[in-house]
C-alpha cells in the first residue's frame, strides 16, 4: 500500500528530525557535515520555508522550521535524496541511508517555539559531543550568536528576531546556556502535534 502524503499546513511551525538507517552514521567526517550545511543554505533559497534552528549529529539531525507554500515532504525529499546520493557514492554504500522519510511534529509557536530551539541547541551538549552549545560547529547556535563556525548563511534576521522577540540576544543566550531545564521534548507531542488541546483539535 503506498504511503499517504502528509497533510500540509502553510505557515505552521515544525520540529523535523530523522536518523540514519539502523541508527548508523549520516556524517562520518567533517566534509559530510559541511556538504549537508551547504544544502541547507541552498534549501532556504530554493524552497519557501524558514529555518529557526538546526543541529547535525553523527547519526541524526534536527530542524526547527516554519513552512510556507512548499510542503515538508517536497523539501525533505530533496534534502535527504541529495545526501543519500552523496553518501552512497562517497562510501560505496548501497541501500537506505535514512530511517524512513523523516519525522515531524507540528508545534504551537506560543508554547514551544523558544523551548524547541533550546532543545535543539543543547542536543550536542547532552550527547557529550561538545562542552557548550556555542562550541559545537554543526548547529545554528554559533550562527545565531554571531560566532559562526562555517561559511553558510542558513538563519536569517527574521528567524533570529522570532526567537529573541523583545529580548536581547544576551537574554536569549542566558535562556539557552544557563540552565539545562527544557520545556520541550518530542515526547510532549500527541499524534504528532505539540500544543494545547485547543491547538491540536484544529489539525486532527
Amino acid at each position: 500500500m503506498p504511503r499517504l502524503d502528509r497533510p500540509h499546513f502553510p505557515n505552521q511551525y515544525y520540529h523535523v528530525f530523522n536518523r540514519g538507517f539502523d541508527r548508523k552514521e549520516l556524517f562520518k567526517s567533517e566534509p559530510d557535515y559541511i556538504r549537508f550545511l551547504s544544502k541547507l543554505e541552498e534549501s532556504v533559497n530554493k524552497f519557501d520555508w524558514l529555518i529557526y534552528s538546526y543541529c547535525l549529529l553523527p547519526n541524526h539531525f534536527h530542524i526547527q522550521t516554519q513552512v510556507k507554500e512548499d510542503s515538508l515532504g517536497v523539501i525533505l525529499h530533496w534534502l535527504q535524496t541529495s545526501h543519500s546520493v552523496y553518501f552512497n557514492k562517497k562510501y560505496k554504500h548501497s541501500g537506505a541511508v535514512f530511517t524512513n522519510r523523516f519525522k515531524s511534529i507540528l508545534i504551537q509557536k506560543e508554547v514551544y517555539h523558544l523551548g524547541l530551539s533550546k532543545y535543539i541547541h543543547l542536543n550536542p551538549v547532552q550527547a557529550r559531543l561538545s562542552p557548550t552549545p556555542q562550541d559545537y560547529p554543526y548547529s545554528s547556535y554559533p550562527e545565531i550568536i554571531n560566532e559562526p563556525k562555517h561559511q553558510y548563511k542558513i538563519i536569517d534576521k527574521r528567524s533570529i528576531e522570532s526567537l529573541t522577540g523583545q529580548a536581547s540576544l544576551t537574554q536569549y543566550r542566558q535562556f539557552v546556556e544557563e540552565s539545562s531545564i527544557l520545556n520541550y521534548d518530542p515526547s510532549v507531542s500527541v499524534r504528532g502535534i505539540a500544543g494545547s488541546d485547543r491547538f491540536r483539535f484544529q489539525f486532527e
